[in-house]
């Protein structure tokens, strides 16, 4: 996959993070972050967004990050 896909990727998760942040504790926003990426993102495109938390500056927003994480962390299991 393309630069180009991993920015779009990063964007949509943005967005998901914007729209699902504001008014809820945080960690329950990254909670609902996470369980979105579960539900509705494809196998390939939750490792492409996890694979993004390694690079320096991956463009993701600190909610966003977050959700990304625990998802990495839910993989990894």
């Amino acid at each position: 996959m393309s630069q180009d896909h991993d920015e779009a990727l990063v964007r949509m998760v943005n967005q998901i993070a914007a729209n699902l942040g504001p008014g809820r504790e945080e960690a329950d926003a990254a909670e609902g972050v996470c369980t979105h990426l579960e539900k509705f993102w494809a196998r390939a495109m939750k490792r492409r967004i996890v694979a993004c938390l390694d690079a320096p500056d991956g463009g993701l927003a600190p909610l966003a990050r977050r959700g990304v994480e625990r998802l990495a962390e839910r993989q990894a299991d």
